[in-house]
């Protein structure tokens, strides 16, 4: 029947609210209706008490607020019929004590459609006292700091030690990987300390500036911030040698409020590795054997080791496909799960590799004396890397061109090509962090 034509979203109310443990998150809800059932963003803009802007959003995650409004992903989407609800929560943005009284919201489609925007006040976050009732979700309410909401009836009451449910200490070219998982309730995790013991358990002191003298037994690490939702992961590289000197590493969590979990150990080893077929975990506990990679790659899913060969030819096949235009054309995607390219040697500061990308077929109708493709555009809202293949490669050694970070573009990526054959390509949305996100691509021609 040729398709729906696209029409722009409604957005027929919304809401803004102070939220979280700690009340520094900001919560915007919607209700609309699409036609086209293709919504999947906002589009909010930060405003002050006389509605001017507010510089507030991280639009390229270098933890420096940089842009007042921008696009944001929704989360919990509901349909019924073409009547749409969801939410997106702006992590930290209090932090700073930003002066964010209203937000501007327009709901936005896949065709980048907007609805005619709503302004809405930010409602305040109560905050209950000890044995007072309360929200476990943290939206409607929430307890001093320290404080948790638990029982049935959750009430505020004393908050909990922040536990490390896994510690693993593997051996990496380069240095030691230290991988920690764990739970802290109250979202108030303050320090983890490190300390070094024999494989009996007495302390040992390592040569930490290569003087020849052992100097450090332990040290502290600052993690402020790093709980969400009840739960965190940290990962460091540790310096090279650290396994050779140190048999045994040891850690332990403590929050704001002076709580310390249980001591956790572990001695260095291997990465375990998993085989085709088997469970495995997405933040590197473990590795898939050679030519297999842990897929879909998200935490708390289902992974499994599948053959990278096949999740290729099955992420090129769904890439959306953009047309260039002399105007520029656009389309956005998402740079997350498991990673199937490493951007080419030599592209990126210190060549990451195994981080989230997103990709998108590039279709030129005929010969393109200039091509110019750009991630600095506001839905980009991640420090990416971009780089250009023919067909769908097993890596990227064959890459037409690559662009990290564009002068001026706070880790945005601009790739020019000349000279180009009529056909498809095909463009890698890489994150240069492990956590990736949102971009929107523009590709303009000549």
């Amino acid at each position: 029947d040729g398709g729906l034509a696209a029409v722009a979203p409604v957005l027929s109310a919304a809401t803004a609210q102070v939220s979280g443990r700690a009340g520094k998150d900001l919560r915007v809800g919607i209700e609309g209706q699409d036609q086209n059932l293709d919504v999947s963003s906002v589009w909010v803009k930060l405003l002050d008490s006389q509605g001017q802007p507010v510089i507030g959003l991280d639009t390229d995650r270098d933890l420096v607020p940089d842009s007042a409004e921008g696009r944001l992903d929704l989360d919990g989407l509901k349909w019924v019929g073409e009547r749409v609800t969801g939410s997106v929560v702006i992590r930290g943005l209090f932090n700073l004590a930003q002066p964010v009284a209203q937000v501007e919201v327009s709901l936005q489609d896949a065709t980048n459609l907007r609805s005619s925007p709503l302004t809405v006040a930010v409602l305040d976050q109560p905050v209950r006292a000890m044995g007072q009732s309360c929200d476990p979700a943290f939206i409607a309410d929430r307890c001093p700091p320290g404080v948790g909401c638990r029982g049935t009836p959750a009430v505020c009451q004393e908050g909990l030690a922040p536990e490390i449910t896994r510690l693993a200490f593997y051996k990496a070219t380069g240095g030691p990987l230290i991988l920690i998982e764990g739970t802290e309730p109250e979202d108030d995790l303050s320090t983890i300390r490190f300390a070094f013991q024999s494989l009996q358990g007495a302390a040992v002191s390592i040569d930490s500036d290569g003087n020849g003298t052992p100097d450090l037994a332990s040290f502290d690490l600052d993690v402020t911030g790093q709980s969400v939702d009840g739960k965190f992961f940290i990962r460091m590289q540790a310096g090279e040698g650290l396994d050779l000197q140190v048999p045994k590493l040891t850690a332990e969590a403590s929050d704001h409020a002076g709580h310390t979990g249980l001591l956790k150990s572990a001695s260095p080893t291997a990465v375990p590795v998993r085989s085709a077929g088997q469970a495995c975990d997405p933040r590197g506990f473990d590795a898939c054997a050679s030519a297999l990679v842990c897929s879909p790659g998200f935490v708390g899913q289902a992974n499994h080791c599948e053959a990278s060969s096949t999740l290729h030819t099955a992420q090129c096949k769904a890439a959306p496909v953009l047309v260039p235009t002399a105007e520029g054309a656009t389309a956005f995607g998402r740079a997350e799960g498991v990673s199937l390219w490493d951007a080419p040697a030599g592209c990126s500061t210190n060549d990451p590799k195994g981080r989230p990308e997103g990709l998108v077929t590039v279709r030129l109708t005929e010969r393109a004396n200039t091509l110019t493709l750009t991630t600095a555009k506001p839905g980009t809202n991640f420090d990416t890397t971009m780089y250009f293949l023919s067909g769908c490669p097993a890596d990227s050694s064959a890459a037409f061109g690559c662009s990290d970070d564009a002068p001026g573009a706070a880790g945005a990526s601009t790739l020019v090509l000349h000279d180009l054959p009529a056909g498809d390509y095909l463009v890698v949305v890489d994150s240069f962090d492990f956590v990736g996100g949102s971009f929107e691509l523009s590709a303009t021609v000549q």
